[in-house]
């Protein structure tokens, strides 16, 4: 499904005809904003719109001099707040991009993805991506080969502590995330996912079985990868 939303690559993103500049910091221009949605862009409809939803204004160079602008959260505070023809259709899209966010559509993340300018942020996703299910084959291994109760617990405390140093609930802290696999660069990602692939691989080609075993195996495992990987 084609999306509403499409990037231009000269900082500036399209909403349906309208084109918005927008800064690498995330900011958009206000005056770009208010013809996107149907009002006339100047500076005293501006003025009267930040006073009635009391929105803050900053500024920024788009290329022509310092103006106002929006950040994005302000500019979707507008969409969700004014009855114009224009902003009523981006509601309709919002409404379809949460139907498709519950409903797990993966297109969704690969619509996403293409948008971002950034080849860092894309990178980081696909090893995301790899991460759940290197995670989903490693735990299905242990269930396999007998593992129950608190194993999966362990086994993820020792893959985490391997590749990160430290426990997941510090890790969180430190890098102010509530999911610990959402902190970590494309790197860390790629290590975690080989670790918790090879440790799988382990369980079936010696098979071993309970949780004992399958503990005992991924400690090993861990430590000698923790150490090829400091080196």
């Amino acid at each position: 499904m084609k999306n509403a939303l499409v990037e231009n690559p000269k900082s500036a993103i399209r909403l349906g005809p309208a084109s918005i500049r927008t800064s690498p910091d995330g900011r958009l221009s206000a005056l770009d904003s208010l013809a996107a949605l149907g009002l006339k862009p100047d500076l005293k409809q501006l003025d009267l719109l930040v006073r009635e939803h009391s929105l803050p204004m900053g500024q920024h160079d788009f290329g022509h001099g310092r103006e106002p602008a929006f950040s994005y959260a302000e500019f979707v505070q507008l969409v969700f707040a004014l009855e114009t023809p224009q902003a009523q259709r981006l509601r309709s899209k919002a409404r379809d991009l949460f139907r498709r966010y519950l409903e797990g559509d993966v297109g969704l993340a690969a619509e996403i993805a293409e948008r971002s300018p950034s080849a860092e942020h894309r990178r980081w996703l696909s090893a995301r991506l790899e991460s759940i299910e290197s995670r989903k084959r490693f735990m299905a291994t242990i269930a396999k080969h007998g593992g129950q109760g608190d194993i999966f617990r362990q086994v993820s405390s020792l893959s985490n502590r391997s590749v990160l140093k430290m426990s997941a609930a510090d890790f969180r802290r430190k890098r102010r995330v509530k999911n610990t696999r959402d902190g970590m660069s494309a790197a860390e990602l790629l290590r975690l996912s080989y670790l918790e692939s090879a440790t799988a691989r382990l369980i079936e080609k010696r098979k071993v079985q309970g949780n004992e075993q399958i503990l005992k195996l991924h400690r090993e495992n861990s430590e000698i990868e923790r150490k090829l990987w400091e080196e």
